[in-house]
């Protein structure tokens, strides 16, 4: 009974806003810097070190603030906290930081259009001298910030709900029934 009461007073949306908020911006210098390195996902000539450590400082700092808040929500709610209470803080981070991230890409595209136009020039590569889909890609080239946008978010979104099952499963801890 007594954590029920915790539970429905302790909400983890301010401390899982916070941390969206972090990890967007951690991303959105991250961008940069990868400009600044020349690593970006349109050179498909990277190295494959180049390429895991680039996903690794993209994800890990994700995986973080979700454990983050997680950890820290338990300890909100006396050190106990349900699977589905754990669930829903580590989710709602994914949720924040995908919407966050997708504002962050559309506004980045929008301003920077070297690298729209690198992307463009990379998918007209692909594309192999095929008119239809050279005339595809050309007809995206206004929505390619947007398209990246919800790409990135649906992506952070989709991986930040199988970190949060996994980190709920971790940190759940039920309150003995003995104890008031």
């Amino acid at each position: 009974m007594h954590q029920d009461l915790i539970e429905t007073e302790k909400k983890p949306n301010k401390l899982a806003f916070q941390a969206a908020i972090a990890f967007a911006l951690y991303f959105f210098v991250l961008i940069f810097v990868f400009k600044f390195l020349n690593i970006s996902p349109a050179n498909t000539h990277l190295s494959t070190a180049s390429k895991v450590v680039s996903q690794l400082l993209s994800y890990v700092p994700f995986f973080l603030a979700i454990v983050y808040v997680q950890s820290n929500h338990r300890k909100e709610l006396g050190g106990y906290m349900s699977f589905g209470r754990g669930f829903s803080a580590g989710f709602k981070v994914a949720a924040y930081a995908g919407l966050l991230l997708f504002l962050l890409q559309v506004i980045y595209f929008f301003v920077d259009k070297s690298a729209t136009d690198e992307l463009l020039n990379a998918a007209i590569e692909q594309a192999d001298g095929d008119e239809q889909k050279v005339k595809g890609v050309e007809m995206m080239r206004p929505y390619m910030g947007l398209f990246v946008g919800f790409g990135t978010a649906i992506t952070y979104t989709l991986i930040g709900l199988i970190a949060s099952l996994i980190g709920a499963a971790v940190f759940k801890k039920e309150r003995p029934l003995d104890k008031d």
